[in-house]
């Protein structure tokens, strides 16, 4: 026998590798998007690559509008249309920015509706420096001070625009060397469009749904942080470090001194960190969006979907979600998010959980249609939630499996500001 196999090792390792390729081929057609998604959100960035503060703070949202003025959101799950923008912006030397216009909602609604034009979007404002360090670039951070969007004129552009939501502010930048934006007329091509329109109400700039559309869930392997890891890399410092442990029920509590410790939540896996600082290190406003990246990468924590969310009080308050494909991620229990705060005091508080999603899985499940805007407007008002709805956007619910709670299933589904808490619109019609 051994004999027959030494004399035909060559027959035998053909058909085997023949085999692996016939099972490979097979699977691949069967659900041709998802092993796409895998294989680029694999190489897109080795796990092993640390994030820069530029990462952190990427635009989430892709918005082009058409001759027409009709706006469609892109999404794509065989390339990441951030990057390759960002990429484009970065070759860019952008001169004086100059003010436009302010205090004009028509004139901004039109800005956001210009023709032939790609922008990007933040979940919410975030600084002219880190503009500048996401996107290498050097304007005038004294005069453009807070940013949402960022506007691409696609045929032969000589400027691009930064738009502020708060006071309607419209910034012109030039562009060193003027060019047809080649590469993000055909970045259009290839994705997936869901038709959008801006409006303003009541003062807000929301991004609404005009007809019913549909998404395809997604499903993910969940990575779980060590508690113990976690605990130290929070709570450590250069000097010596004395961590001492106490448990307390469902929760453990770790400790470094009277001024710092970790709390930990065994029943649902969330932590919250506490550290009262000196006066003279407390961050100004300004500072703590590279405050909160550094404390951030300090924990270990993987970024690679990790995103800027929002500022709030007083922009003290800072959030961070996991996103896919440019939708936010929802759970009840905070999977995937991460909450951290500076206080005047010196009291810093982070919120955060041990789970985070990392590798994209296969999944056979039919895409969720959902309905337009108008509609979720209309079942709000029939439960009498709307009068309490201060924003709405469509992303990701985080569904635990049940049978396995190494992996979760991603549902589409429209979440509404629903007194301070982003909450599923469904919830509210129980």
């Amino acid at each position: 026998m051994i004999k027959k196999i030494k004399t035909n090792w060559l027959a035998i390792a053909l058909t085997i590798v023949v085999v692996i390729s016939l099972f490979l081929t097979a699977a691949i057609w069967s659900n041709p998007i998802q092993y796409e998604r895998t294989r680029d959100s694999s190489n897109s960035r080795s796990l092993n690559t640390p994030q820069l503060i530029g990462d952190l703070y990427l635009p989430t949202q892709v918005v082009h509008v058409d001759a027409n003025q009709q706006q469609f959101l892109l999404y794509s799950s065989r390339k990441n249309l951030i990057t390759t923008i960002r990429h484009q912006l970065r070759g860019y030397q952008l001169g004086r920015a100059s003010l436009v216009k302010s205090d004009n909602s028509d004139v901004y609604l039109s800005y956001l509706h210009q023709p032939n034009s790609l922008m990007v979007s933040y979940p919410d404002s975030i600084t002219g420096t880190i503009f500048n360090e996401t996107f290498s670039q050097s304007i005038d951070t004294s005069r453009v001070k807070q940013i949402d969007h960022i506007l691409i004129p696609l045929n032969n552009p000589r400027n691009i625009y930064l738009l502020n939501d708060r006071g309607y502010k419209v910034y012109r930048a030039r562009i060193s060397q003027a060019k047809k934006n080649s590469s993000l007329t055909s970045l259009i091509k290839g994705t997936s469009k869901v038709e959008v329109d801006h409006k303003i109400i009541h003062g807000q700039t929301m991004l609404l749904y005009p007809k019913s559309f549909t998404l395809p869930v997604f499903g993910y392997q969940v990575t779980a942080q060590n508690i113990d890891t976690l605990s130290q890399n929070l709570i450590s410092t250069n000097k010596q470090s004395s961590i001492t442990t106490e448990h307390k029920g469902n929760t453990t509590v770790y400790r470094d001194g009277e001024n710092k410790r970790v709390i930990y939540n065994h029943q649902n896996g969330t932590v919250r960190y506490e550290n009262y600082v000196s006066h003279d290190d407390v961050p100004k406003s300004s500072q703590l969006y590279s405050y909160f990246f550094n404390r951030i990468a300090k924990t270990g924590i993987p970024m690679d979907n990790l995103r800027y969310d929002g500022i709030s009080d007083h922009q003290r308050n800072i959030n961070y979600r996991s996103y896919v494909e440019g939708f936010p991620i929802f759970n009840s229990a905070g999977y995937g998010d991460i909450r951290m705060s500076s206080k005047v005091n010196g009291m810093n508080k982070t919120w955060l959980s041990l789970y985070s999603i990392q590798v994209p899985l296969p999944i056979n499940h039919k895409p969720v249609r959902l309905p337009s805007t108008t509609t979720v407007f209309k079942q709000l008002r029939a439960s009498n939630r709307l009068k309490d709805i201060k924003g709405i956007r469509v992303g990701y619910l985080w569904k635990e499996n049940t049978s396995d709670n190494s992996t979760v299933k991603l549902t589409p589904t429209y979440f509404v500001d629903y007194h301070g808490q982003w909450v599923d619109y469904t919830e509210l019609q129980k």
